[in-house]
């Protein structure tokens, strides 16, 4: 282009040296601005996205005041990444709910489906079958949702604490403790609404007693008669199942008495889930002591990372029930075996995950779960604040190292 017959490189030369500065000054800016413009657009729309804590939530899903346990299971024939978890439909009210990923988000969003379990208000009987014993609610919490490929049929398979909550606040724990039940469904198709789950069964309990007649009959089996050393627990909850070459595994948290759990077993099923042997201890309280004398067991459950299993355990103190995640590797899966050090025996704690937002209430969290299809990070459980309720967050966190997860 040419002004009065002049190019605009010669006029530029016929500028003052002063002037020449100016207009190179100008020129470095637009480039600057049309090249940093661009970058900061796309680095606020896509990368600190993987590295922001984010609250988890659920699309379509029916009220709920708060969200906690989550668990992840994958279907590699499907693409399809699935997750339950407890909902709290209020103070009192405990559900299972499902959730499948949507498409594309790396495990971010999710979108309500069907299926899980619902808590129900109901009255509890005496042996006769007649006599109301108690009035209250049945609740249902921490999922273990697990994809079974070999099972045709029931490949689906869902896994829940299910208890008695009573009415009468000076027996709710006695109460709970005698009708805790773990209990399962199972789906041949979680991608498809219209295949329906199965109906509840009452799997596990603790001994013949618990639960008492006219429920005890409805009990496949008395997780006690599977070894002498259990003989002292009275009831299990918080099941956690992967299934891993060709067995199912599960862990339990076993109660002899009070609110925490005196340790962690483990059971393994080669059949499906129609018959389980008990595989040993994975964890204790007498370990988690050895690792701090003020450290509490609160529960703890199984991830799989990269083709290896570890036990992500829940642990706090007397102040505050859970202070976060914390991860340790298996010496001897098929035996429940931790890696421990060779000169104290303690179990080695390879990572720790902290709490989303470092709550300081006196429940805290840390039950977490990680699948390697949701490489956005690590779901963890949080109690929000002071209050009851508790809050899904994505960490970008995975299990077993400090590397943010990817995008």
């Amino acid at each position: 282009m040419k002004i009065q017959g002049q190019n605009l490189s010669d006029i530029l030369l016929q500028l003052p040296w002063q002037y020449k500065i100016v207009v190179a000054a100008s020129a470095c800016f637009i480039l600057f601005t049309a090249i940093y413009v661009p970058y900061v657009a796309l680095h606020f729309s896509l990368g600190p996205k993987k590295n922001i804590i984010q609250v988890v939530k659920v699309a379509g899903a029916l009220k709920a005041s708060g969200m906690l346990d989550p668990s992840l299971t994958y279907d590699a024939r499907d693409k399809e990444v699935w997750m339950a978890y407890t909902a709290q439909e209020n103070a009192a009210t405990m559900s299972v709910r499902m959730a499948e990923m949507r498409g594309g988000t790396n495990c971010r969003e999710w979108v309500a489906r069907a299926g899980g379990f619902e808590a129900k208000v109901d009255d509890i009987f005496a042996p006769d079958g007649q006599t109301v014993l108690r009035s209250g609610m049945w609740r249902v919490e921490t999922p273990a949702l697990v994809y079974d490929p070999d099972d045709k049929g029931r490949e689906w398979k869902l896994y829940v604490y299910k208890y008695f909550w009573a009415n009468d606040p000076k027996s709710v724990m006695s109460v709970a403790q005698h009708y805790g039940v773990i209990a399962y469904k199972y789906r041949a198709a979680a991608s498809d609404d219209s295949e329906d789950w199965s109906s509840e069964q009452w799997l596990f309990s603790a001994a013949p007693g618990y639960p008492p007649p006219p429920y005890e009959q409805s009990i496949l089996l008395h997780l006690n008669r599977l070894d002498p050393s259990l003989q002292n627990v009275v009831s299990y909850a918080r099941p956690s199942v992967i299934y891993k070459d060709g067995a199912l595994v599960m862990t339990l948290s076993a109660f002899t008495d009070g609110l925490t759990p005196d340790r962690v077993i483990m059971i393994v099923s080669l059949d499906h889930g129609g018959s389980w042997r008990y595989a040993g201890t994975v964890l204790q309280q007498s370990d988690v002591s050895a690792i701090d004398a003020n450290a509490r067991l609160a529960g703890a459950s199984l991830v799989e990372q990269d083709g290896q299993v570890y036990l992500a355990a829940v642990l706090g103190n007397e102040q505050q029930r859970g202070q976060g995640t914390f991860i340790f590797g298996f010496d001897d899966f098929s035996k429940g075996a931790l890696q421990r050090d060779p000169k104290t025996g303690a179990p080695v704690m390879l990572h720790q995950i902290p709490l989303p937002k470092e709550g300081t209430g006196s429940l805290g969290g840390g039950a977490a779960a990680y699948n390697d299809a949701c490489a956005s990070g690590t779901l963890v459980t949080e109690q929000a604040g002071n209050s009851s309720d508790f809050q899904i967050y994505r960490l970008p966190l995975k299990p077993i190292d400090n590397q943010q997860g990817e995008k």
